[in-house]
Order: structure tokens, then sequence, then C-alpha cells
């Protein structure tokens, strides 16, 4: 297995850290039936999880107005605030290799596609908000993943470099803001995506544990 040298991790929330598809398959189930909408399964939501709120809800009602999506997104954020860590929990070896990580010295951060407020709210929730200090959500920065700039400026609040910093994550677009950032990506085959959705990393595990093998 390849090995990746790297004092900076930078982790993905959805997908790689946590398994929060049944907590936002309610909330947008609520948030469907409201706007007219049939429920839909956990595995068909699951799909299109990972590009922020507005995406899914676009994804999930196709054809609807810039203002029904808006409003529709208003639904969503409520819902999911108020169930937030019902169902989600810690995929495998989270708790136990970040604590490993952090031992080995190495620093670590969030970039994700959800709203910075919900982010914090459920890593500590989780137990992991002391492990990691910097975090980038989707409503951050002007931009979002595949963007590269969030990348770069939890990089840079961290006072860290491109040369020690490595992502992690689920879905190929974690790959391509890291490879558009300039630095190495890690992919997760246990997450939303599919493993044959896996390209563009520099290498794949199976399991979170995995990484403190990956990582040197």
């Amino acid at each position: 297995m390849k090995s990746i040298e790297a004092g900076f991790i930078i982790f993905d929330l959805d997908g790689t850290l946590i398994d929060s598809s049944s907590d936002i398959a309610w909330a947008a189930n609520r948030t469907l039936e409201v706007m007219g909408y049939p429920a839909l399964d956990v595995g068909r939501i699951k799909e299109d999880i990972g590009w922020g709120v507005k995406t899914l809800l676009e994804r999930l009602m196709p054809g609807e107005t810039a203002e029904r999506i808006a409003g529709a997104r208003m639904l969503f954020l409520e819902f999911y605030g108020s169930h937030l860590v019902v169902e989600t929990h810690l995929y495998p070896g989270v708790a136990d290799t970040i604590r490993r990580l952090c031992a080995m010295g190495k620093l670590m951060a969030v970039v994700t596609n959800k709203p910075e407020t919900l982010t914090l709210r459920i890593l500590e929730e989780v137990g992991l908000k002391a492990y990691l200090p910097y975090v980038v959500g989707g409503d951050t920065l002007p931009t979002r993943k595949p963007s590269p700039e969030p990348v770069e400026a939890v990089i840079r609040a961290a006072g860290m470099t491109k040369a020690v910093s490595v992502i992690v994550g689920d879905s190929p677009m974690d790959a391509e803001a890291g490879r558009a950032a300039g630095i190495s990506a890690i992919g997760v085959t246990y997450g939303f995506r599919g493993v044959r959705e896996l390209t563009g990393f520099d290498a794949l595990v199976d399991a979170f544990a995995e990484l403190k093998d990956v990582i040197r």
C-alpha cells in the first residue's frame, strides 16, 4: 500500500468521519413532504449527499424554481438542525485513529460542504471537536468543494504548507479539490460513494484505521 508523508490531514465529514445518511434522509423526506413530493428511501437520498444542501434538493426536486429551492433549503435546515445527531455515528475506528494521529503529532482539520454551524455542532456531539481545530464549511467561503479554495484556506489558517498536507474523503470531489490545490488525496471506500467512483486519489483505504499505516 502506498504511503504518504503528511503533517496536516484535512478530512471530509459526511461519508468519511461520520455516517449521517439516516438523519439527512429524515430531514430531506420531511422537506419533500411539505413541498408536495413523496418520501424517498435512504439509499436514493444518499446518492446525492455531499454537494451541499441546495444541490441535494435540486437533485431530489428536479425542475423546481430557484425560489422554491430556496424555500425548501430553509425547511431542510430547520428539520435537520432539530434532528442532527439522532442516528448519526462515527465510522468504525475513527475515534481511536484520530487520537493515534494526534499522538503522532499530526494536525487535523475538516473541510466539508455541510454548513459550518451544523458541522461544529456535530463534531462536538461525536467528541471530535478538540482534535479538529480548523473547520471550513460549505458556507464559510463563497466557494466550496470541488473548488480548491476551501482546502487552500484551511491550510493557510493552520499555518501549514501544501507540501505537508493531504485530504481524505469519500467522493471524487475531494480528490478534485485536493488535486486543484496541489496536495495528495486519500479515498475511503466505505463511504457514500461506490469504489468505482473513487477516481483521482493517490491511495485508497477500506477502513479508517488503515490511515495510520498510509500516512507517515
